[in-house]
């Protein structure tokens, strides 16, 4: 376009388009002038750019400085380049790094003359005078205040909505891979997660520093954990977990279910199409370019800030959770100690002193024992109870963590010590065990009560008798009114008030238990069926390496034990509560979960200490055909 164009244009001749141009137009008439100038702003003739200040006339361009790292930056472009063309302006498009080469890329385009500026950035941005006439695009809601227009959308909302999602179908194990500099997608996870009530424990969360990284490490890390469903934090992270699981022969979504945070067309593609939340970037972008036109032609006034939400978009990547490999809710109550053990050749005796062959230091309790015991099966397992915020309490509250133990019921104290345990184990395995509640013993009603959630909807409670009795019994009630079914491992007390074995569904004693409880020369069977006159529903009377009795209205039976040689016998009893709850709570029946139970005790006493001895479910699982052919009827 040049002056002869303009000239032709206006019809009239190019000396007086000059003269208009040049403030020389004294001898031509207003309404020739006024002609000569619409032609001009209708088609943006640059060259006398100087006359276009003069006269007030805008340029018909707008500027866009994103960074290269936007990841939404391709559809923020397309979407403005449209935008800025329907509204008859053009895009002059610069990218950059950081805040600095921002302020480069402004200074240069306000020397070109824009009208006005769309910028990538949650800092202020000094644009002169064009304050008035620019509008912030971001991805988050942490912007600063002094921006007079700001659109945003926020990723943490699309890792809420993503969460949300899944957990409307039944997940409770979800994983979340994301970049590190996007881990705001993880605090949206983290916050419905915990709304939901449900712990996220440390492996489920992974943040890499590049694709390659998450590839070789987060992905098996997350899939390691066993979790249902799985968060990616992008579309190429998403791409790369679709790749694993081809791999791996893991079939999605019937074994493992998956969001994208961000859409695109490979999501429609990958196998029945990957469930996305679609970020609304070309939305934003295209509202804000219609904003910033009419804030530069006056028609506007400058808008403080605008949010636009992400959006789901459905396709075959989310199935329900696997219920039939996921059993109801185990609530652990109970005791979390360090256990120190003691490797000796024979348990002392009074007055005698000996010396250790070695000592073994591990994290323990009856209750964590049972919590971790049940975590390593893939139970639903949620623990209450108390530690010291002390290195041992801090410890035991990270290994009941990585164990799959839902901590919301714990509290850390600060003024006692975490409780100990010091174990004596003699070759042949037999044990005795000191125990120094510590803060075991500040377990309160309260916090029982603040943990009523826990119970709504649960199936069982394991119940140990190392925490006071006055917990212990309230407990024992609470159940009661929640329909939660109590297991009880009757330990370190002598008695237990027999108006409350009415409400106890499972009493597993060891035989010093038993006849601690029901003294006499009375049979085993006998003892057993006395607890079932007092009201309990199940006795069962777990025998060492000679396995277990049961007795209840149906069953009065011996369970052989495994044959396994035992080097500490410290956990068996433990493994043998948590493995039972677990296949009870999956809906197995009560004679192949005690068998289960069985082999669990059994492979715990062949190593040192016990949550480190205690099975997985992977080691248990090996059994499965020997277990269903001894136990059944």
């Amino acid at each position: 376009m040049n002056i002869r164009d303009i000239a032709k244009l206006a019809g009239v001749s190019v000396s007086t388009v000059s003269k208009v141009m040049n403030g020389k137009d004294k001898d031509i008439s207003e309404k020739t002038k006024q002609k000569v100038l619409k032609v001009v702003e209708e088609e943006q003739y640059v060259p006398y750019l100087k006359y276009r200040e003069k006269e007030g006339l805008k340029s018909h361009v707008i500027g866009l400085v994103i960074k290269k790292d936007n990841r939404e930056g391709e559809q923020i472009i397309r979407s403005c380049q449209r935008a800025a063309a329907e509204e008859g302006y053009g895009l002059l498009i610069q990218f950059a790094d950081n805040l600095d080469e921002i302020q480069k890329c402004v200074n240069d385009m306000i020397r070109k003359k824009v009208a006005g500026l769309l910028l990538d950035s949650k800092k202020l941005i000094n644009t002169r005078k064009l304050e008035d006439a620019t509008v912030y695009l971001n991805q988050t809601k942490e912007f600063d205040e002094r921006q007079k227009a700001t659109f945003y959308y926020r990723l943490s909302e699309a890792g809420r909505m993503a969460a949300e999602r899944l957990m409307r179908e039944g997940h409770e194990k979800i994983a979340c891979i994301t970049l590190a500099d996007e881990r705001t997608i993880q605090d949206g996870y983290r916050m419905a997660m915990r709304e939901a009530n449900l712990a996220v424990q440390p492996l489920w969360v992974y943040e890499g520093k590049n694709l390659e990284e998450i590839e070789q490490y987060g992905i098996q890390q997350c899939l390691g954990e066993n979790v249902s469903a799985v968060i990616c934090g992008s579309q190429e992270i998403a791409g790369c977990f679709y790749k694993t699981l081809e791999r791996l022969q893991i079939s999605l979504p019937d074994s493992i279910s998956m969001i994208s945070i961000g859409d695109g067309k490979w999501m429609e593609i990958l196998g029945d199409g990957i469930t996305a939340v679609r970020l609304p970037a070309q939305e934003m972008s295209r509202e804000a370019v219609i904003s910033l036109v009419k804030m530069i032609q006056g028609e506007k006034q400058i808008e403080v800030m605008r949010k636009f939400s992400p959006s789901i978009i459905e396709r075959g990547s989310v199935n329900g959770s696997p219920k039939e490999k996921e059993g109801e809710r185990i609530v652990v109550v109970g005791s979390m100690n360090m256990d120190i053990t003691i490797e000796v050749s024979r348990i002392p005796l009074k007055g005698e002193t000996q010396l250790a062959e070695r000592v073994y230091t591990f994290p323990g309790g009856k209750g964590g024992n049972q919590a971790v015991g049940a975590g390593k099966l893939g139970g639903r397992v949620y623990m209450i109870g108390c530690v010291g915020n002390d290195i041992d309490g801090k410890q035991l509250y990270s290994n009941l963590m990585e164990n799959h133990v839902h901590m919301d019921g714990v509290l850390l104290n600060p003024s006692v010590a975490s409780g100990k345990a010091y174990i004596n184990v003699d070759q042949d395995g037999e044990s005795t065990i000191v125990v120094y509640q510590g803060a075991n013993r500040l377990l309160s009603i309260e916090q029982i009560n603040r943990c009523r959630y826990l119970f709504q909807n649960a199936k069982y409670c394991l119940l140990s008798l190392e925490i006071p009795e006055m917990i212990a019994e309230y407990t024992i009630k609470f159940c009661r009114r929640n329909n939660v079914e109590v297991i009880l491992k009757p330990s370190a007390v002598e008695k237990i008030k027999e108006e409350l074995l009415k409400d106890i569904a499972y009493f597993i004693p060891n035989e010093n238990e038993l006849n601690t409880f029901i003294p006499g020369r009375m049979s085993l069977e006998e003892k057993a069926q006395i607890l079932r006159e007092k009201g309990v529903e199940n006795v069962i009377v777990t025998l060492g390496e000679r396995g277990c009795y049961l007795r209840n209205q149906e069953y009065s039976m011996y369970f052989e034990g495994t044959g396994f040689e035992a080097v500490d016998t410290t956990g068996g009893a433990d493994s043998f509560i948590s493995a039972l709850a677990v296949y009870l709570s999956e809906g197995m029946d009560l004679i192949r979960a005690i068998g289960f139970a069985v082999y669990a005790s059994g492979i715990s006493v062949t190593r040192y200490g016990v949550q480190p001895a205690l099975p997985d479910r992977k080691a248990l699982e090996i059994y499965k055909d020997e277990i269903y052919s001894r136990y059944q009827i």
